[in-house]
């Protein structure tokens, strides 16, 4: 494949995962989520995909937007369920606008792009947050592979905390659609690490959800967020 297909296509899986981490409440982005799902079918990364995929794409058409829509909430926002925190500060720290939102925020600052404040409320470190800035930079750099900001973005901030991520989604009691996304991400991040030469961490802080369940949450804020609407272009 070459260099602008493959960027394209990791761009798409990006901007996907970013959709599904993010406050889902409309059909315009549910049609997206449905769209990109389906396309990403076609070409699966290997047989673990390629069963996720398969597997997310029944789901919604049996559940539809209604299904997923009261899956991500249970999984990402319900103060009744077990919680996943979200900012890679959180991992890095335990507690959010921490030392990893400062690192963030000075390398979006070396880009062309700005976090929108008017349609994500969220810090910098935030995992949808993350996914959106590096898809518009590998957008912006059709042509090269190691985009230099890309790897700063994905080796000192993303893959810290991006294992365990995937193993709460992975593992949340009302996982069904968004295990097989945890799986889905789990592959590709793979190939990410793979593509940029990164190393996957040899340590990290083993914590339980029932840990961080019983630490106190934030309240919730409705995400006013749509797709490819985080970061915006100076």
């Amino acid at each position: 494949m070459k260099t602008e297909e493959l960027n394209k296509a990791r761009a798409i899986y990006y901007g996907l995962f970013c959709s599904l981490f993010s406050f889902i409440d409309n059909n315009k982005e549910y049609e997206n989520i449905e769209r990109i799902i389906e396309l990403l079918s076609n070409s699966p990364i290997d047989e673990h995909s390629k069963e996720a995929l398969n597997k997310m794409n029944e789901f919604l058409k049996a559940k539809g937007f209604d299904g997923l829509k009261e899956e991500n909430n249970q999984v990402f926002f319900s103060p009744s369920t077990s919680y996943i925190p979200v900012t890679a500060s959180y991992y890095n720290e335990d507690r959010d606008d921490g030392q990893k939102r400062v690192e963030m925020t000075n390398i979006v600052l070396k880009s062309t792009f700005r976090k929108n404040t008017i349609s994500f409320k969220d810090a910098e470190d935030h995992i949808s947050f993350i996914l959106n800035f590096i898809q518009k930079l590998i957008e912006e750099d059709l042509e090269n592979i190691e985009n230099p900001l890309v790897l700063e973005c994905f080796s000192n901030i993303l893959n810290g905390f991006i294992d365990l991520f995937i193993n709460f989604v992975y593992k949340h009691e009302e996982s069904d659609f968004y295990k097989n996304s945890a799986i889905l991400l789990k592959v590709f991040i793979e190939l990410e690490r793979a593509l940029l030469n990164v190393e996957k961490p040899k340590e990290h802080k083993r914590r339980t959800q029932h840990e961080l369940f019983h630490k106190k949450r934030k309240e919730f804020v409705k995400r006013a967020k749509r797709n490819f609407d985080e970061v915006t272009s100076l």
